[in-house]
């Protein structure tokens, strides 16, 4: 992959490197590393928050259709880190993480890669080892999912699974790679987890906000007007580049030099909520297709439906 400067290249986890969302995979490495206890079901878990989401909704103002600007989504977003933190705590006091080792996580990562459970988007390793052959261009993951080792786990298995060589070459690289998720509490003591996340509700990455804080410093503010690529060259050491599919990514889609969105063909909920919400504050998103412009301005993201469209796109910026 040439190109004319540096990229860090920051990538989310659940829907974008991945087909689907992987928290419940999550839960079932509780079941798995207790099979012996009897643990309240996963779904009870997934109905609090929905019935937590559904009540806060219900009772938020301006409602969804109100909300016009970029400032009064971000509001929104913001508002949600109780219910977010709320179902961290329902899960912390079922101590249903008890107990949980590393390699409990690791085998419900390769089995889940193995069976299909976890697939990742096509072209995955390509855009992969596009950015680290070239030994300027840095890369790192950035999720709110629940387990930093389970995503780890699961791109080291998906490499060790692939006929490809140079596929296979990845796994140093994933070793070593920079993600920056959450995590379960001492997986690595000999008995296991207590059961809590190891991310309190200060330092946890839960919601938009929250990831917008681990963004490169030269993200944190975004400016209004276009900045040049020359300039871009001139005043960052890297160029920042976001991929990500739902409202989470919102901010850091916004902050990054180059924003894109992952869309489907028949679009997600999450996909489909970001979409609707972008088009409602008056954030334009154009076709990766049609070429990328590094601009520093939160007015314009890219849409694509493959890795392969994103490949091509930084090539030529």
């Amino acid at each position: 992959m040439k190109m004319r400067l540096s990229i860090h290249l920051i990538l989310d986890w659940d829907g974008t490197l991945t087909r689907k969302d992987t928290l419940s995979l999550v839960g079932q490495i509780a079941y798995h590393a207790n099979p012996s206890k009897s643990l309240p079901p996963w779904s009870d878990f997934v109905t609090g928050y929905i019935n937590d989401y559904t009540d806060h909704t219900s009772k938020y103002k301006p409602a969804v259709l109100g909300r016009k600007s970029l400032d009064q989504e971000r509001q929104w977003l913001a508002s949600l880190a109780p219910i977010e933190h709320k179902s961290v705590e329902r899960v912390e006091a079922s101590g249903i993480f008890k107990g949980v080792k590393a390699s409990h996580v690791d085998h419900v990562a390769k089995s889940a890669v193995q069976t299909g459970e976890v697939q990742l988007r096509s072209s995955w390793d390509t855009l992969l080892r596009g950015f680290l052959c070239h030994p300027s261009n840095k890369l790192s993951i950035l999720s709110v999912n629940w387990s930093t080792r389970f995503i780890r786990q699961s791109l080291l298995a998906a490499a060790a699974e692939t006929t490809c060589a140079e596929t296979q070459s990845l796994t140093p690289h994933i070793e070593s790679m920079v993600i920056n998720a959450n995590e379960i509490t001492g997986l690595d003591t000999p008995s296991g987890s207590d059961g809590t996340l190891s991310k309190d509700t200060v330092s946890g990455i839960r919601t938009s906000a929250d990831k917008l804080s681990r963004m490169p410093a030269s993200c944190q503010q975004c400016s209004s007007t276009p900045i040049p690529l020359a300039d871009v060259v001139k005043k960052k050491e890297h160029a920042v580049v976001y991929i990500g599919d739902s409202a989470t990514d919102l901010e850091a889609l916004l902050a990054a030099d180059v924003g894109i969105c992952i869309r489907d063909e028949v679009m997600g909920s999450s996909q489909q909520e970001l979409a609707d919400t972008l088009e409602r504050i008056g954030v334009k998103v154009r076709d990766i297709s049609e070429g990328v412009l590094l601009q520093g301005t939160n007015k314009i993201l890219y849409w694509t439906d493959g890795f392969e469209k994103v490949v091509e796109a930084l090539e030529k910026i």
